[in-house]
Order: C-alpha cells, then sequence, then structure tokens
C-alpha cells in the first residue's frame, strides 16, 4: 500500500509531541509556560494518535488476526515490560517490582492498543457503538478498582477515539484537509493555547490522562462526574479535530517520520529516563533556561531515527524497515 504523507505527517508530528510532553512532565510546576503547552499538548496529541491507529485497525475476524495482533502488539509490551523494569532497578536504583499486569509508563498504549482491537466487535456498530463506549466510559469512572491494572482505566477512556477512528472513511478526511478547515484549525488551537494559559490547572493533567475514576478527580460529592468527563470529551475531541485540519498534506522534510512512530515511541523512553536522572533538569531549574525542554525531545528523537539506529531497533522489535 503506497503511504499517505498526511497521516505519515500527522504521526510524525504526534510522536514529537509525546516525547515533549514526557520531556516536560517533571517540570510542569516550575514554569508557568511549561505548564500550559504540557496540557496543550496532552488536550489532543494520545487522542489524536489512537484515532489514526483507530483508522488504521482492522476487526479480528479469526484466530489468524489474533495472532497478528498478539505477534505485533501483546509480544512487544512484554519484552519491554521486562526491559524497562530491569533498567530502572539495575541502572537507576528504583524500587519497583516485576509485573506484567501494570504497564511501566508509556508501555500503557500497547496494552491498551491490544484491548481496542480486541474489543472492536463488540462495537462495531456504527449506529451505536460510538454511544455505548462513551457510556461505558462515564460509568467506569466510578468504579475505582478500574486503574491502571491492565491500563484498563485509560483504555475505556481513549477507547472512543480509537472507535471514531475505526469508524471514519478517507472522504472524511478529504474534507478535514480543506484549507478553510486549515484557518478554523489554527483559530481554535491558538484560542485553546491561551485559554489554557490564562485558565488551566495542573489538575487538569489527570483528566487528559484518564488512568483514574473520579474519587481520585474531584473533591466532595462524585454524582455529577459524568458531566465534567462529558466535558473533557468535547474539549479533547476539539482540539484533536483541530489538528487533523492543520496537518500538512504534501511530503515534507519530516514525513518519513511517520513510518517509524513505534520504534521511536518504545526507545525513546531509554533516553529520557537517563535524562530524568542527570545533571541536566537541576541545571534547567537553577538557570531557568527552560527553552532546553524543547531540544532535548529533538535530540532523542534525531538519534533515534538515524537509519543505523532505527536498522536495529527493528531488528529488536522483529519488524521490517519501511524507510
Amino acid at each position: 500500500m503506497k503511504r499517505d504523507p498526511y497521516f505519515d505527517n500527522a504521526k510524525a508530528v504526534l510522536i514529537v509531541l509525546v516525547v515533549l510532553g514526557h520531556t516536560l512532565a517533571r517540570m510542569v510546576t516550575e514554569n508557568e509556560w511549561i505548564l500550559t503547552v504540557y496540557l496543550f499538548v496532552f488536550a489532543f496529541h494520545m487522542p489524536a494518535f489512537i484515532l489514526v491507529s483507530g483508522y488504521f485497525s482492522r476487526k479480528i475476524k479469526s484466530k489468524r488476526d489474533l495472532w497478528v495482533q498478539i505477534k505485533k502488539i501483546l509480544i512487544p509490551y512484554i519484552i519491554f515490560q521486562v526491559i524497562y523494569t530491569l533498567y530502572y532497578q539495575k541502572l537507576f536504583d528504583e524500587p519497583i517490582e516485576f509485573t506484567i499486569l501494570t504497564p511501566r509508563w508509556a508501555l500503557w498504549f500497547l496494552i491498551s492498543l491490544f484491548c481496542w482491537n480486541i474489543l472492536l466487535p463488540v462495537f462495531s456498530s456504527r449506529k451505536y457503538g460510538l454511544v455505548f463506549s462513551i457510556i461505558v466510559s462515564l460509568i467506569i469512572g466510578y468504579i475505582g478498582e478500574v486503574n491502571e491494572w491492565l491500563s484498563l482505566s485509560r483504555t475505556f477512556f481513549f477507547f472512543p477515539f480509537f472507535l471514531v477512528g475505526h469508524f471514519l472513511e478517507r472522504k472524511h478526511f478529504e474534507w478535514i484537509k480543506k484549507k478553510s478547515n486549515a484557518l478554523i484549525g489554527w483559530l481554535v488551537l491558538g484560542l485553546t493555547f491561551s485559554g489554557i494559559y490564562y485558565y488551566g490547572d495542573i489538575t487538569w493533567r489527570e483528566w487528559f490522562y484518564g488512568r483514574v475514576g473520579y474519587r481520585e478527580l474531584i473533591e466532595g460529592s462524585i454524582a455529577y462526574g459524568f458531566i465534567y468527563k462529558l466535558f473533557v470529551y468535547l474539549f479533547m475531541g476539539a482540539a484533536t479535530y483541530c489538528f487533523f485540519c492543520i496537518v500538512p498534506r504534501k511530503h515534507i522534510f519530516f514525513t518519513e517520520l511517520g513510518s517509524i512512530t513505534l520504534v521511536i515511541y518504545l526507545f525513546h523512553m531509554f533516553i529520557l529516563e537517563y535524562v530524568y536522572n542527570s545533571f541536566i533538569y537541576d541545571w534547567i531549574k537553577e538557570s531557568g533556561q527552560y527553552y532546553v525542554l524543547f531540544v532535548i525531545p529533538v535530540m532523542i528523537i534525531f538519534i533515534l531515527s538515524r537509519k543505523p539506529i532505527v536498522k536495529v531497533e527493528c531488528l529488536l522489535l522483529g519488524i521490517k524497515m519501511k524507510t
């Protein structure tokens, strides 16, 4: 299948934002601009990534299809869960225990991706599937036991975005890519950024994460927690739509990154964990050189996208290098 530069451009921008978000995560309390950028990125980067994943997903119709999902998603998850646990324990003396059932850091995406593909047949109705998935997510928020175990809370929180992507067709994206929509997208995203700067709060990030229930998010009564979550869905959905409106349609200098987003996603945590435990963050706090936080993700992606390194990464993942 011929690759579409539009989707590669979208994935390339999103993987940069993923690494940027992880880079900023430990500095959000230090600077209001850092917090604003962080919340702005988290308002749409994972929903957009998940929507694209849903667009290219296929229903599991046979044992062979199931095995493909296990080989592509579940086995890499288990392998990297083991590797990262040992990496944190042995190199950085972090007091963590090995477990398959609670994903390490960004590995939640893999286990959730596997679950989303498994859930597709159950929510396959175009008429009721999306509504049903949102209702389930709203109810899940009241069940405290559904948390980061097997990433179940995030799985149900983000599943509506995956389902939307699965239901979308090429003609829908052709409409989104109109120049008039791009102008609207830039305007709305600009207003969103300004709104976050003036009214944003650090507590918003837990709503965007989707990893805990209403009891951890709301002080006092949680009876109306579903209303808050509906508002979060509307906010994230609008920001996600606007993002796809502004994605470049033609092949440009970073387009090829879109074909190796998985390897960057899985391997960037090795470098970033080292950065976390180095002198760099303390130096940034003391000197106020916060711009370095925006240089770090660019350097990480540059390193991980070099052809010899990509070959090694793909070899470890057992996949063919596509670019």
